[in-house]
C-alpha cells in the first residue's frame, strides 16, 4: 500500500470514529434530554397547567407547550397563594388574551370571601371556562365549598379540586363527601387531583398523617374505581408528583384502570419547568414522564388520543 492509500486509509477511519462518537454524544444528549425521542402526540390538551410555577413567565409558559408537544392547556390561577403559588385570575385572563388559541383560562377565588359567587359569575362574563385549582385550607363538606360546586353546575362548568387530607391540607373529606355532590349535581365535572385523590386509586389507603404517597402494590376495590364507574361527570387529573406516582406504583393495574375508564382520564402535567427538559426543576418535566407512561400502558391510538386530548374537551364542554 502506497503512503497516500495508508493516509487516506486513517483519515477515514478516523473520520468514522469520530463520526461514531459524536452519534454517540447525540444519542445520549437526546435521552438525557427526553422529550426529543417521544413521538408527539396528534393533540395534546393538558389540563393543568399555572403561568408562575416557579416564577415562569408567560412566554416560558409557552415555551413549555411547544417543547412538550402542547397544543392547549387549562391554566389554572391559585388566587390565595396557598401551596405556594400565587397567581391571580387576571393574569390568566391576560395570559388569554395575548394566546388565545394556546390558553383555556380558568378563574379561582377565595370562596371564603363573602363576594365569592358574584366574582365567579364576573371571570364567567370575562371569558373563563372553569373553576381550578380550588384549594383553601377548608374540609369539602364546607357549605362554601359546595356553594362553589352548586355555582358550577349552574354555570355547566368544570371544577379542578385538590383533595389532600393532611392536618394542613385541602378539601379533606373526600371519601365521605365526594360522592354527594356527584350524586346530587349532575352538570358539573369534577376534575379529581392532588394526593388523597390518588391515594384512592387503591382499596387500602394509609392514614395520611402516615403517608400522602403511598407504594407498592395496589389493592382493587378502591374508592376511585367506585366513583370513575358510577359518575360520568368525575375525570382523574394524573398531573403532578400525586399523579405519576399512583400511576407507576402498580403498572398492570394502571394498564386496567385505564382500560375501565377510558372517558374519565385527563392528561394534566402541572409541571413547572420551561423548557420540557426539566430546566429548572432539576432536569425533570412531568409532562414528559407522563407522555412515555401513557404511550407505555395505552397501546390503542383511539384511546390515547382521548387521553391526550378529547377527554379533557369532553370535561370542559360537558360532552361526556
Amino acid at each position: 500500500m502506497s503512503p497516500i492509500q495508508q493516509s487516506r486509509r486513517v483519515f477515514l477511519q478516523t473520520a468514522a470514529a469520530t463520526a461514531a462518537v459524536a452519534a454517540l454524544r447525540n444519542s445520549v444528549a437526546a435521552q438525557s434530554s427526553g422529550e426529543r425521542e417521544l413521538p408527539r402526540p396528534k393533540r395534546l390538551l393538558d389540563c393543568h397547567l399555572h403561568i408562575n410555577h416557579f416564577d415562569r413567565s408567560v412566554e416560558d409558559t409557552i415555551r413549555h407547550m411547544d417543547e412538550t408537544g402542547t397544543t392547549q392547556a387549562f391554566v389554572l390561577p391559585l388566587e390565595t397563594g396557598e401551596g405556594n403559588v400565587l397567581l391571580r385570575s387576571e393574569t390568566v385572563l391576560h395570559a388569554f388574551h395575548l394566546y388565545k388559541d394556546r390558553i383555556i383560562p380558568f378563574c379561582q377565588t377565595d370562596i371564603r370571601q363573602p363576594d365569592v359567587l358574584d366574582r365567579i359569575r364576573a371571570y364567567h362574563l370575562l371569558g373563563c371556562r372553569g373553576i381550578g385549582e380550588q384549594k383553601e385550607h377548608l374540609r369539602l363538606g364546607d357549605k362554601r365549598v359546595e356553594a362553589v360546586i352548586a355555582l358550577c353546575d349552574e354555570l355547566n362548568w368544570p371544577i379542578t379540586i385538590h383533595f389532600q387530607d393532611s392536618a394542613n391540607g385541602y378539601n379533606q373529606g373526600m371519601a365521605e363527601h365526594l360522592e354527594t355532590y356527584l350524586k346530587r349535581y349532575k352538570r358539573v365535572r369534577i376534575i379529581g387531583h392532588a394526593q388523597t385523590f390518588w391515594a384512592n386509586i387503591s382499596a387500602d389507603v394509609p392514614p395520611p398523617d402516615k403517608t400522602l404517597y403511598p407504594t407498592g402494590p395496589i389493592k382493587s376495590g378502591g374508592l376511585l374505581d367506585k366513583l370513575l364507574g358510577d359518575y360520568p361527570n368525575l375525570y382523574a387529573d394524573m398531573s403532578a408528583g400525586s399523579g405519576y406516582r399512583a400511576l407507576t406504583r402498580d403498572e398492570d393495574f394502571t394498564a386496567g384502570f385505564f382500560e375501565r375508564h377510558p372517558q374519565q382520564i385527563l392528561f394534566g402535567s402541572d409541571c413547572p419547568c420551561r423548557d420540557g427538559a426539566g430546566e429548572n426543576f432539576k432536569g425533570m418535566c412531568y409532562s414528559t414522564q407522563l407522555q412515555r407512561l401513557l404511550r407505555k400502558l395505552i397501546p390503542d391510538e383511539t384511546r390515547l388520543d382521548d387521553a391526550f386530548h378529547n377527554n379533557a374537551l369532553r370535561a370542559l364542554e360537558g360532552t361526556a
